[in-house]
């Protein structure tokens, strides 16, 4: 972690402000839970150096891309044969836990397109 800091051009205390308004505390020390470090360092991984710890983009975090995920199916009215099916279809995997997080967004953005009534893209070749 400290060397993608460096890299950034980031103190601690851009740091505390990046954690502060991303995990909600200052010190990297209180990410307890694995996944939290890991989403941490992957965003620290895509910023530019010199990025601004008070606008930079947050990490994405599996957890709330999952709970998104169930929140759509139900709406949709989709049960688990349903939407594995759409998923083997646009990502060829059976779970999404086999899906990346960045994947893991884009079903989520598919499911959505399909509430608002778009059809969605053909699946990749």
């Amino acid at each position: 972690m400290d060397l993608q800091l460096r890299r950034l051009r980031w103190g601690r205390e851009q740091e505390a402000i990046y954690l502060e308004r991303v995990f909600g505390h200052p010190s990297r020390g209180r990410l307890v839970r694995y996944a939290d470090l890991l989403s941490y360092r992957q965003a620290l991984l895509q910023l530019e150096p010199g990025s601004d710890p008070a606008q930079a983009r947050p990490p994405l975090r599996r957890p709330e891309l999952l709970a998104q995920c169930d929140q759509l199916l139900g709406q949709l009215g989709w049960g688990a044969a349903q939407g594995r099916e759409f998923l083997e279809r646009h990502f060829s995997h059976t779970s999404r836990q086999q899906l990346s997080d960045q994947q893991l967004l884009h079903f989520n953005m598919l499911l959505e397109g399909v509430m608002i009534g778009e059809p969605p893209p053909p699946p990749p070749p």
